[in-house]
């Protein structure tokens, strides 16, 4: 916990450090947008965006494979009742002996 703490606060001081050495004013054009902000933000909001794009295109996979997991423990657990209800004891008349094989001569 202390070493995530520790983490967090050397990425934010990484990311001030990062917001004061470019404070230079840029101008952003696409298209008929024009926008004049800051080299630091104009940077991660679209650090932001790439990296909001990316969840949200892993999601489907991340949906896919927890319907795959649900659907492999809904199989096991059946599989385990069959098991369970085919499996009965057997009365060997071995009863405190070691199984066959496994003796001392």
């Amino acid at each position: 916990m202390q070493f995530f703490l520790f983490l967090a606060l050397l990425i934010a001081a990484v990311l001030v450090l990062f917001a004061v050495q470019n404070a230079t004013v840029v101008t952003l054009s696409f298209l008929t947008f024009h926008f004049v902000g800051s080299l630091a933000f104009i940077l991660v909001v679209v650090f932001a965006a790439g990296f909001l794009a990316g969840v949200l295109m892993s999601v489907p996979s991340i949906l896919r494979k927890g319907s795959a997991v649900r659907e492999q423990k809904r199989k096991v657990k059946q599989l385990e009742e069959a098991l369970n209800k085919t499996t009965t004891p057997r009365p060997s008349g071995r009863e405190g002996q070691p199984p066959p094989g496994t003796g001392t001569l």
